[in-house]
């Protein structure tokens, strides 16, 4: 507890399941968080299980329900966090649009457009208007959620390992850019994890445990992968700047 103590974050993707724990996580160790999803029901329902605890926690949380692939949301995200909370310290960039499994010859450019527009144009926004505002106090850390599958590859996945494989390699480039302004930059890169997204993917939540292909034998947990992202965005991973923090169960061990 207080790990993130006297710290502001953003979330996006707040209302999934990774980002949800994330959310509660970070509110948990002391930070007040600004929630961002386009989904306003799912994001009301992970602020709520912020309040639910604020008792206990002490956690502080924000919402926004607006689509990440536009520049105004990104500035309206900063806004809010400096206007509500005082500051800005941490960017989890988290938001995640996703399409069935397919080959590259069945998607529509539109497709292809929109699924870079949310999974890699919005860590480029939110970035580029939250790091002048960290600098201003003093430095701060920026986690873009990446993948296993930046690492290795799956069939009908193209779309995605090409957004998550961007990611990782723009965390390395703004690590280098912005260390002298003691603002640190980090992927995190999930193995397959039961959440509602990834289970929409096979008929049945049987099947999507069946599929794991790691030698845990088994799906990760959103709160396993949200204790990495509470690690990064703490003091705790100072020295960490550049790196891709991997937490799949072995999957890419295989």
């Amino acid at each position: 507890m207080g790990r993130l103590e006297g710290k502001v974050a953003i979330v996006t993707g707040a209302g999934g399941g990774i980002g949800g724990a994330i959310t509660r996580q970070m509110a948990a160790e002391g930070a007040a968080v600004v929630a961002l999803d386009i989904d306003g029901a799912a994001l009301e329902r992970a602020a709520e299980a912020v309040r639910a605890d604020r008792g206990r926690t002490g956690g502080r949380v924000a919402t926004l329900t607006a689509d990440v692939s536009e520049e105004a949301t990104a500035e309206a995200a900063v806004a809010t966090a400096v206007k509500e909370f005082g500051r800005l310290d941490v960017l989890v960039s988290n938001a995640v649009y996703d399409l069935p499994l397919a080959p590259l010859t069945s998607l529509t450019l539109a497709d292809w457009r929109r699924t870079f527009a949310v999974n890699l144009d919005s860590a480029f926004l939110l970035s580029k208007h939250a790091i002048p505002v960290m600098e201003t106090g003093g430095g701060g850390s920026i986690v873009l959620v990446a993948s296993q599958l930046a690492r290795v590859a799956r069939p009908g996945r193209p779309w995605y390992c090409a957004a998550k494989g961007a990611l990782v390699q723009l965390a390395k480039a703004m690590a280098l850019d912005h260390a002298e302004q003691n603002i640190r930059v980090n992927t995190l890169s999930p193995g397959p994890v039961e959440t509602g997204r990834y289970v929409r993917n096979f008929p049945s939540v049987e099947a999507a445990r069946a599929s794991h292909h790691n030698p845990m034998g088994r799906l990760g947990r959103p709160d396993e992968i949200a204790t990495g992202a509470v690690f990064l965005a703490s003091d705790e991973s100072s020295f960490m700047t550049g790196a891709d923090l991997l937490i799949d169960g072995g999957y890419t061990a295989v």
